[in-house]
């Protein structure tokens, strides 16, 4: 399941970061089922043939151009280095910017965000095919991880915090594993990505909203 944005799609912050973390959370589920012994155990128990409902979230055209609009605006202004006020997304505009967003594309109907406390909460309808294995064609992930974003010093911390499939938690043998993780690691790869959040201040999930504040010119 490697269809992350690459490249410019990559480096930028929003849709490069939560959806590649969102697909980062299923690619370590994978991890697990990458034995032919837990794919038999556990592909009935854990995956289902059919997809499961998710909530849609629409918006006008004006709706969609103006929270587009006010993160192009943002990153620009991160990229060239000028002053800029905190992004400050709701629960609704995250959904119209994973469901508009070339760089989402693949998550498009089967991705819900929401704002819970102080995580980002993704409920999932995910197709298998693309895993490789015989027994999980025409299988669906159906599941809700909970996630929580943290940044220091220019450091992204994405960490998971629950994960439930079919209504049921995995074992907690594989939440150990996953809760170790760094889940943005990967963005580290590029430096493009390095740069710009070496730019940014905090990243803080409170009130209803996701906050990407920027660090102040002349700042640490």
């Amino acid at each position: 399941m490697s269809n992350a944005p690459s490249g410019k799609g990559r480096g930028c912050f929003f849709y490069g970061c939560l959806t590649l973390v969102i697909l980062l959370v299923v690619g370590s589920l994978g991890l697990y089922f990458g034995t032919r012994y837990l794919i038999q155990r556990w592909v009935v128990q854990y995956t289902s043939p059919t997809p499961m409902t998710l909530p849609r979230v629409e918006g006008t055209p004006e709706a969609i151009s103006a929270v587009q609009d006010r993160f192009k605006a943002f990153a620009e202004a991160l990229k060239a280095g000028r002053p800029v006020e905190p992004l400050s997304l709701s629960e609704r505009e995250l959904n119209l910017l994973i469901n508009h967003a070339p760089q989402a594309r693949d998550l498009k109907d089967h991705l819900h965000v929401a704002i819970v406390d102080n995580k980002l909460r993704g409920t999932l309808s995910l197709p298998l095919d693309n895993l490789g294995f015989r027994s999980l064609k025409g299988r669906y992930l159906n599941g809700v991880a909970e996630i929580k974003p943290t940044l220091e010093n220019g450091v992204l911390l994405v960490t998971l915090e629950t994960f439930e499939v079919a209504g049921r938690r995995l074992p907690e043998q594989a939440m150990a594993a996953l809760r170790t993780q760094n889940l943005a690691k990967d963005l580290y790869k590029e430096t493009a990505t390095v740069e710009l959040l070496k730019k940014l201040e905090s990243v803080v999930v409170a009130d209803g909203r996701l906050l990407v504040r920027p660090r102040t010119t002349g700042g640490p």
